[in-house]
């Protein structure tokens, strides 16, 4: 590398570094060069005043903040008390001073409603935090705009909490929460209502939601646990953890792992997605690309569809299951369902627990492992251009020749039960015995 583009990035990382310390006030860019400290460098000063609010209290609690932090606990009582403090960044204390006694919070009360914010807007140099720490009734429900800081909210009716480039922690809430942020995590838990959740470039964690979850998310983590309604989660490179939800869950994402445990149904529409399904009570229905599907114990039927996927499934207990893949392998095993295989360029075993039902499996340029369960009777018909089929079950079956295409079949003659049918091209069809 040349010394002019290392010079580059190292300005480029600087660069990085002001505008973040100016986005969240630690820094000041007010190029005052008149002023002893025109760039606004400081020490940390902190500042504190505390107001308590008596009844009648509205409803509802609104708090505007910017970088900054705001604190909300509800509690049985009928007051709000508040503590807003200042964090300050100046050469000394009596400027640091001078600026937190200039430094105000704003309310305003209305029949209906609470609303705090600060009069940020009135000062040119803002190398300062605020913060609201408030104590509120339990049964208000709480909107907070913030940005740069930390919002945390517990034991309330409702909450609906926006705050750009900061974390999110909100707990015990009754009624509907909404919750947004970017490039912080959120977290959230013992919700009894339902839960809204946008965020971009970070991680989302939400346990314990009696009602319904959405979660609209990119670039990072979506874990949810213990929820009581749907769950939604439409992403773009998201990896998605979900355990023990009552209701169906839908996912949309790419390039990242999907992993769901019992869950009332599963649908996944997915790019380069590795998948994990595993105690699904309903129907199973997956799309993906170049990543392996593993699914076990699936109350309903399956359905898997994509190119170059492997696929690995055990106990389906539906009666439909549909897998269109290519270029990898299939293995199906433990089920008693119609069964429709598509399959290129890849080994396709089959481990049925019976034959109550058809099975048509068409693949090319690959080998067939059939199970047959003991005692079943069901008509056969394996052929194979290019390749072989092998009978290794005990007696001769009905129809066996090779002319180029070799063709099996076995118990023709009982027409009236469900048909195997199994071809393949360039590749061997093994029929042995399940043990």
């Amino acid at each position: 590398m040349k010394f002019r583009e290392v010079l580059l990035v190292i300005v480029l990382l600087a660069a990085g570094v002001v505008v973040y310390q100016a986005q969240t006030g630690k820094w000041d860019l007010h190029f005052g060069w008149w002023e002893d400290d025109w760039i606004g460098f400081g020490q940390e000063y902190a500042y504190e005043e505390t107001q308590v609010f008596e009844a009648p209290i509205p409803s509802s609690l609104e708090v505007i903040n910017s970088h900054g932090w705001v604190e909300i606990r509800g509690a049985d009582q009928e007051t709000v008390q508040l503590t807003f403090q200042k964090k300050i960044w100046r050469r000394d204390e009596a400027d640091a001073r001078a600026i937190a006694d200039k430094l105000k919070f704003k309310v305003e009360k209305t029949a209906d409603r609470l609303s705090f914010s600060t009069n940020r807007d009135e000062f040119t140099r803002r190398n300062f935090e605020t913060g609201f720490i408030l104590v509120v009734p339990r049964r208000m429900a709480v909107k907070v705009d913030n940005s740069y800081g930390r919002v945390k909210a517990v034991a309330l009716k409702e909450a609906d909490v926006r705050n750009r480039h900061g974390e999110v922690s909100v707990s015990e809430i009754e009624g509907s929460c909404i919750l947004e942020s970017s490039y912080e995590d959120i977290e959230a838990g013992n919700l009894k209502g339902g839960c809204r959740v946008t965020d971009r470039h970070a991680d989302v964690k939400v346990l314990s939601v009696a009602g319904e979850l959405r979660v609209d998310h990119s670039y990072g983590e979506v874990r949810f646990e213990d929820v009581g309604g749907k769950v939604e989660v439409v992403g773009s490179h998201s990896e998605v953890n979900g355990r023990r939800v009552q209701g169906p869950v839908s996912v949309e994402t790419s390039y990242e792992r999907i992993s769901i445990t019992e869950a009332g149904a599963l649908e996944v529409r997915a790019r380069h997605c590795p998948v994990e399904a595993t105690d699904i009570r309903g129907d199973l229905d997956i799309e993906t690309t170049y990543e392996p599907v593993k699914a076990m114990n699936v109350g309903g039927n399956l359905r898997v569809s994509g190119n170059n996927v492997e696929v690995t499934a055990s106990l389906v207990k539906g009666q439909d299951i549909s897998v269109s893949t290519s270029y990898q392998n299939v293995d199906l095993a433990d089920f008693s369902a119609k069964v429709g295989v598509a399959l290129r360029h890849g080994r396709l075993v089959l481990r049925p627990l019976d034959l109550k039902f058809p099975i048509d499996v068409r693949n090319e340029y690959g080998d067939i492992d059939f199970y047959w369960p003991a005692g079943e009777a069901s008509p056969l018909e394996a052929q194979s251009r290019g390749g072989s089929v092998q009978w290794e079950l005990p007696g001769k079956p009905t129809l066996e020749k090779t002319n180029g295409t070799s063709l099996v079949k076995a118990f023709v003659d009982n027409t009236g039960r469900p048909s195997v049918f199994l071809s393949t091209s360039y590749g061997d069809i093994r029929i042995q015995e399940k043990r």
